[in-house]
């Protein structure tokens, strides 16, 4: 098997191990009748065996010299390959199919401004422009675990907050370096986020983006209890929600809306 050169700057690792090509493809549970967004297709080990099982497979990659090997290997009539740096792609411009899943291995480096942006369109808000059903990505072990982490333990944090505002993710299994090319220092794991059943946490919060200052703002000192924290927004003895003896890795995503609700409407 051979590779193009790589690119340092876009994080590029090539998986080359075919039981995990297969393993990977067969947990993303692919239907004759799916629209499938595949985020930087690379060397298409997954695209070649996505393409011509779904009834639309678009391809969105940021490396130009992987675009003419791409097209030579996939020539389905299914396929539509796009040469465009996905945090600048605009799905609800592009794609009109309903019910998208999201697919992908994530070069490590743009993994949360990624995940961030699917989960903003799949969102109730843009439920009646654009239907995504799900995101199923490879990314590196430590950030999935911190996705998945639950209140209350060390690895919980401002990615766990705003994922489980969301949705509710999980961890499918793990894949070991030795399964890419090169090989990384890093062992890589495969989440899946689930956004077919809306959780409305949207229509709970009063301000979105006050929600999330508040998140960041307390877990910036996350060993610091809130009456330390809370200052910038609020005299911390004026709030009710929570304790503010807490700290914010104990406090859930519905405690977050409840605090940011109590003091934006203060």
């Amino acid at each position: 098997m051979t590779f193009p050169k790589l690119k340092k700057s876009l994080g590029q690792n090539f998986l080359k191990d075919e039981f995990y090509v297969s393993k990977i493809v067969e947990s993303f549970n692919l239907k004759e009748t799916d629209t499938v967004l595949e985020i930087g297709p690379g060397g298409g080990a997954l695209t070649k065996r996505i393409s011509g099982k779904v009834k639309k497979l678009y391809a969105v990659e940021i490396d130009q010299r992987l675009i003419e090997n791409l097209e030579n290997k996939i020539t389905d009539d299914d396929f539509v390959l796009i040469n465009e740096d996905f945090l600048k792609f605009d799905l609800v411009a592009n794609i009109a199919e309903d019910n998208i899943k999201i697919v992908g291995n994530l070069p490590y480096h743009v993994t949360s401004p990624i995940i961030f942006k699917v989960m903003e369109l799949a969102s109730e808000v843009n439920k009646d422009k654009l239907k995504i059903q799900s995101l199923t990505i490879m990314i590196q072990k430590e950030v999935a675990e911190r996705i998945v982490a639950k209140v209350n333990t060390k690895a919980y944090g401002v990615i766990s907050v705003f994922t489980r505002f969301f949705c509710e993710p999980e961890i499918l299994f793990d894949i070991p370096p030795e399964a890419f090319f090169p090989k990384p220092k890093i062992v890589s794991s495969i989440i899946r986020f689930n956004f077919s059943v809306g959780n409305g946490n949207l229509q709970k919060v009063e301000d979105m983006s006050f929600f999330r200052k508040v998140v960041k703002t307390t877990f910036l000192n996350r060993r610091k209890m809130l009456r330390n924290t809370l200052k910038p927004f609020i005299e911390p003895e004026l709030v009710k929600s929570v304790e503010i003896t807490k700290r914010p890795e104990n406090l859930s995503v519905d405690d977050f809306i409840n605090l940011s609700n109590e003091i934006f409407l203060k």
